[in-house]
């Protein structure tokens, strides 16, 4: 449409408008173009030189309109005419009569009086200009509104005093099925309705919808909201839209009128693409193992449901404090109504008869509580499933069985014994690779270890090696022990009781209980497993470990388990310092006992101090063989030390020998001619000048020997008992 102020402004847009089709290579059908026109109607609206007035079409919809049937209807019918009461002559006038109606404690009564204020009102509204040319360079406003029969819509824009100008008016019926939607629902396809059916005003450029429903304000302006499902495929067709969404109440909408006495269209498509998009979530969140009968005849049976329904499809206010409906009240506005059941956005209500079947279900395959939940999530709902399915799975006994062990308890920790070897702890390591194992005892005061090897666990085995650990240490007041086998039978329970001491078995299959030979055995296996990988008998570096391990102070006392056993440290391979003189009064009493008991023996013995010294001559005391034998041998020995009460002799063959100073016997220098070979020639002081002489051997008389039916018997001496 080219347009202009005169004759030649029209030319001359015109010629540039031909030069510009003319370089695009574009054409006119001339039988559809108009030149030189004074009056044009385009899109709804007559366009001449004095200015816009709405096209017959235009008006139709407030021409047609049906009278108002009660008060608040006709508040509306005065709002929307309002809008354009300044094109209107002798608007207060026309509408003194039905504004008469609205006020206050006047009982409704339509009367021809009223009919012809509103027949004139109609008139005024055919006839005037009522609305105005669309700039797109103003504000868009489209204010709307729905009942349970019509949606309506007005838009409108402001002028250049600030004053809102009407557009464009439009309104429609509503379907059955439509009819059936929640007041939300119809109100949201209001919206939806009025921005495609104004779309040539509206696509491309930033508007604002009014509404008198303020729950739609989070659905449409928050992108997180939950919305139900037939809303959330409009909102998909609201896409293409650069919309905001403010509420403004119902008393002042203009629109509101339009929706309560809507024109019915004309061709009506029969299929709805949104009710489609409905029965498919619906259809697909029905259980493959339930049939949409089923459910539906639950469904008529569950007067829940049923309350519910009414309340969604009537759309009067929710009653918080119905305890039918208070489960429902924070998420009425993602509830919808399609094909006698209930959706929550895409989820189905379960009727209460079949929420147990539809759970089994869910728990066939025996998945946890998170992944029941996320399954039952993506297809049904109803309040307290959460509840139900933490239920269901806690009280699944293979699920029990099958799952995880639940988290340990906190650590309770022992005290320390007040006494050392006062409570042991006993256990066995192995079996090792040569088929022995390792009886481990502990004490719980000073974590002292007593190892021993043994061949089997067996109690007959275990017990002499615990009663000999027990002779060393004293028998404690409780010996801790696990279940095993020679701990578990009357053999033990026997020898507790003889010894005095408290048997204490753990916990089966508890072995934090018995802490301390446990984490012992940890740290004394990985010794004895180094020494194999070194090479070495594990057997000595067993015995190395405990030496370093009883000297080290330990982690939780901070002083070695020797020293808190012992009362001292004891000495290893490293250096230390000498320790200083303990137990002074112990040291005492043993001198004075020493002291009386040397008087004694040696008055009882007659003892006197031996006078054999270095260089001495002595006879060695020999063992009497037999009555004839003598008491010192009649080999002679010279003394080459003396270390208090041991001497130190060397034979004439050079061999030495220790004894005591009591088994030897000092006689004077061997004179010339006795026994002394050339190496003990200076034995004696006259021997030095005398040449070697051969002292014959004594002869011993012949003694005869009984007769004897059996060779003797040869008697060798211990090797500890030969001179070295």
């Amino acid at each position: 449409m080219v347009f202009g102020k005169d004759q030649a402004s029209h030319d001359q847009a015109l010629q540039q408008v031909f030069e510009r089709l003319r370089a695009r290579g574009l054409t006119l059908n001339q039988a559809k173009c108009v030149f030189s026109a004074p009056k044009v109607v385009f899109h709804g609206h007559t366009f001449t030189g004095a200015g816009v007035s709405p096209d017959a079409h235009k008006v139709e919809t407030i021409c047609n309109m049906a009278p108002p049937t009660n008060a608040g209807e006709l508040r509306s019918l005065l709002g929307l005419t309002n809008y354009v009461s300044r094109f209107i002559p002798n608007y207060a006038t026309i509408t003194a009569p039905l504004r008469e109606l609205t006020r206050q404690n006047v009982e409704w009564q339509w009367s021809d009086k009223q009919d012809t204020a509103l027949e004139a009102l109609k008139t005024s509204l055919s006839k005037d200009p009522v609305v105005a040319y669309y700039d797109p360079d103003k504000p868009i406003w489209i204010t709307t509104d729905a009942s349970p029969v019509g949606v309506g819509a007005v838009l409108t824009q402001g002028n250049d005093t600030g004053k809102q100008q009407v557009v464009a008016y439009a309104s429609r019926a509503l379907t059955d099925t439509e009819s059936r939607y929640s007041q939300t629902e119809r109100e949201a396809l209001g919206i939806v309705w009025a921005c495609e059916r104004l779309h040539l005003y509206v696509y491309g450029a930033p508007f604002t919808v009014v509404t008198d429903h303020k729950p739609l304000l989070p659905l449409f302006n928050s992108p997180r909201s939950k919305l139900p499902v037939r809303i959330e495929r409009w909102m998909l067709r609201l896409q293409p839209y650069n919309m905001t969404v403010v509420y403004r109440p119902g008393a002042t909408n203009p629109a509101d009128y339009l929706s309560r006495h809507p024109l019915t269209p004309a061709n009506e498509s029969n299929r709805n693409v949104t009710e489609d998009y409905v029965h498919y979530v619906k259809d697909n969140a029905i259980p493959m193992a339930l049939t949409e009968a089923e459910i539906k005849d639950a469904a008529n049976q569950d007067d829940t449901i049923q309350h519910l329904k009414q309340v969604i499809q009537s759309g009067r206010n929710w009653d918080k404090n119905d305890p039918v409906l208070k489960p429902y009240y924070k998420i009425q506005q993602e509830l919808t109504v399609a094909d006698d059941l209930i959706l929550r956005g895409h989820r189905l209500l379960v009727p209460e008869k079949l929420r147990p079947r539809i759970l089994q279900l869910a728990h066939e395959g025996h998945q946890g509580v998170v992944k029941t939940k996320k399954l039952l999530r993506q297809k049904v709902w109803y309040p307290g499933i959460d509840k139900d399915v933490e239920e269901l799975v806690t009280g699944c006994i293979p699920c029990q069985a099958t799952g995880l062990a639940p988290p340990p308890e906190p650590l309770q920790m022992s005290q320390m014994p007040e006494q050392p070897w006062s409570e042991v702890s006993a256990d066995f390591y192995g079996p090792v690779p040569t088929g022995e194992y390792i009886l481990v005892l502990v004490d719980g005061h000073s974590r002292y270890p007593e190892v021993d090897i043994v061949k089997s666990t067996s109690a007959v085995a275990v017990i002499p090696k615990i009663d000999r650990m027990l002779s060393t240490h004293g028998v404690p007041h409780i010996i801790k022990t696990d279940n095993g086998p020679p701990f578990n039978g009357s053999e033990f329970k026997k020898y507790s009781k003889e010894k005095g001491f408290i048997h204490r078995k753990i916990t089966p299959y508890w072995p934090k209980a018995n802490a301390e030979a446990e984490r012992f055995m940890r740290t004394m296996g990985k010794a004895i497993r180094t020494a194999h990988a070194e090479g070495k008998n594990w057997r000595p570096a067993l015995n190395q470990f405990l030496l370093n391990y009883r000297a080290t102070a330990h982690v939780t006392t901070g002083v070695s388990p020797a020293e808190l056993l012992f009362g001292r440290p004891i000495r290893t391979k490293l250096p230390e310092p000498a320790a200083a003189a303990q137990n002074s009064t112990a040291r005492k009493h043993d001198a004075g006992a020493k002291d009386k008991m040397k008087a004694y023996a040696d008055r009882k013995t007659g003892a006197r101090s031996s006078p054999v010294k270095e260089g001495d001559t002595v006879l060695l005391k020999q063992k009497k063989e037999n009555k004839f034998s003598t008491n010192f041998g009649i080999k002679p020995y010279r003394v080459e030390q003396r270390q208090g009460s041991m001497v130190i002799v060397k034979g004439a063959d050079g061999r030495r020998t220790a004894r005591n100073v009591t088994h030897v016997k000092k006689v004077p220098p061997f004179r010339q001619g006795q026994n002394m070979n050339d190496e003990d020639a200076d034995i004696g002081d006259d021997l030095d000048q005398q040449p070697d002489v051969v002292q014959p051997q004594l002869q011993q008389e012949a003694v005869p020997q009984p007769l004897r039916h059996n060779p003797p018997r040869a008697r060798r001496p211990p090797a500890r008992f030969r001179d070295e």
